[in-house]
């Protein structure tokens, strides 16, 4: 990452950094960024986008790094972002999508991102990794739509977002969730020794 976001201070006056803790310079031809409303959306935000990754197939060290990515790049274009939880979602989406077929390879951290909490209940743990195993074994495009969805998103929505047809979003959530309800099936299944 190039910036470093940093909240804003008493003032609300704080912007981004580069990596060597220099203010980043403001381009006097663009419209001044609100802020408030930015700090807002991001604290607001964030963590969803990280879960929004998790569930597409990224890595907790791709998903906090993209997220974060994504956050500095809302951060400079916020004066022209209508729709910023929709903008997030499809820049997030498109660079996962260039991370994860430009042959990158992440490496996980050794200790959790500040960006998540460390999880105290076993019991959901569990089932939030079960969740993502089980979303791991869905093709991109399934694995894409199930995120949009799980984030509030209607299939037109999110046709609209992804540039394909709503009969496209409803065929790839019906093939999904048809994958989903099988796996779950043959794990509910007893063992039977032969």
């Amino acid at each position: 990452m190039n910036d470093v976001l940093e909240p804003p201070d008493e003032t609300g006056r704080s912007l981004p950094t580069t990596a060597a803790g220099v203010p980043a310079r403001h381009d006097p031809d663009t419209p001044p960024v609100d802020v408030a409303a930015y700090s807002a959306f991001y604290r607001t935000e964030v963590k969803a986008l990280v879960n929004f990754l998790l569930w597409m197939g990224a890595g907790l060290a791709d998903a906090t790094d993209i997220a974060q990515e994504t956050m500095i790049e809302a951060y400079q274009s916020w004066p022209s972002i209508l729709h910023p939880r929709a903008w997030t979602r499809r820049v997030a989406s498109r660079r996962y999508g260039r991370r994860r077929f430009g042959q990158e390879v992440a490496i996980e951290p050794e200790r959790l991102s500040p960006l998540l909490p460390a999880c105290a209940d076993i019991s959901a743990w569990e089932q939030r990794h079960e969740v993502l195993r089980l979303l791991a074994m869905l093709p991109w495009r399934q694995r894409q739509v199930i995120a949009w969805t799980f984030d509030g998103y209607r299939p037109q929505e999110i046709a609209d977002e992804l540039d394909i047809t709503p009969e496209a979003v409803r065929a790839s959530l019906k093939l999904a969730r048809r994958a989903l309800a099988e796996q779950l099936g043959r794990a509910e299944e007893p063992y039977e020794p032969r």
